[in-house]
């Protein structure tokens, strides 16, 4: 019979040496902190710092999201009662980040460099086939292809509330990435429409670009959201979901039936502790898919006691 391991006991810190390696402290040394200068030690402290950040940066992080949600309630519970819903707690609702650009009409040189890289991109789908003008079989046991079918279904449009209120600061990164589509987009457009031709691709993708979208973001932001189907998509468009949608869907999956509202605040809002200052957007979203945009609701002050950031 095997003995069982015996348990081990931290040594208890002898005062003048190192916490971690037990070697006498030198003169360098910060008794402050117990750690010597030796190279696993220095580790040591160097683990713990970034510990200690880590902590205190979600600490003050879930203290900024407390504040957010008790200041944005009041605006919330005015949007759904607008919508008539006037119990809050009965309509799916949420904040999302305040995210502030104008739309603008496509400039010309971003529109060629678009059609340029999606010209390039079809090409090279089409190269890796031989030539074959037809579409290659749907590959139904390749994992991505099945996951991708998976994310592209639609969602609710109700959680479209959450990026029409922060018009998609997720969506700046499609800018320079021509909207993240790449040849294993194309070859997914093509398993899942095989009647398309590469022709009728390409126009597809081109007659999604809106005519105005957020200046310097993607050329599929729109002012509510992307405007592209979500099987045109690239994969990380469907994928990625912030934590403020998460959140809505979460919410809506409790309170289906009744839309829902989400206040926009600005980052920095919490610099501004007035009344009415100038870092909201309330949106609303119905069953019926109408959006609704509440400007004339203004933010209440940040009332006394609250953290400072």
């Amino acid at each position: 019979m095997v003995a069982p391991p015996r348990p081990v006991f931290p040594k208890p810190q002898v005062k003048g040496t190192c916490r971690h390696c037990a070697q006498p402290l030198a003169p360098k040394d910060n008794p402050a902190d117990a750690l010597c200068h030796r190279p696993s030690c220095v580790t040591r402290r160097q683990i713990e710092a970034a510990a200690d950040i880590g902590r205190r940066t979600l600490a003050r992080d879930a203290a900024y999201l407390e504040v957010s949600r008790r200041r944005a309630r009041p605006v919330l519970k005015a949007a759904a009662a607008a919508v008539g819903q006037p119990d809050l707690g009965q309509i799916a609702h949420g904040i999302a980040p305040r995210f502030d650009r104008p739309l603008v009409p496509l400039p010309d040189d971003r529109r060629a460099a678009f059609v340029a890289h999606l010209d390039m991109t079809l090409e090279e789908s089409y190269a890796q086939a031989d030539g074959i003008i037809r579409a290659p079989a749907q590959p139904e046991h390749d994992p991505d292809y099945i996951t991708r079918r998976k994310e592209e279904q639609p969602e609710p449009v109700v959680v479209n509330a959450s990026c029409i209120a922060c018009q998609g600061e997720c969506c700046l990164h499609g800018a320079s990435r021509m909207a993240f589509i790449e040849v294993a987009t194309i070859n997914y457009v093509r398993w899942s429409r095989p009647d398309l031709t590469r022709d009728e691709i390409r126009d597809l993708y081109l007659s999604h670009i809106p005519e105005t979208s957020t200046s310097d973001s993607c050329v599929y932001h729109g002012a509510f959201g992307c405007t592209l189907e979500r099987n045109l998509r690239a994969d990380i468009c469907n994928r990625f979901q912030c934590r403020y949608r998460l959140a809505l869907m979460e919410d809506y999956a409790k309170k289906p039936g009744h839309g829902a509202v989400v206040a926009g605040l600005s980052a920095d809002h919490v610099d501004d502790p007035s009344a009415g200052a100038p870092y909201l957007r309330v949106v609303s979203v119905s069953e019926d898919h109408e959006v609704r945009v509440h400007d004339t609701l203004r933010l209440p002050g940040l009332r006394k006691g609250m953290p400072k950031f």
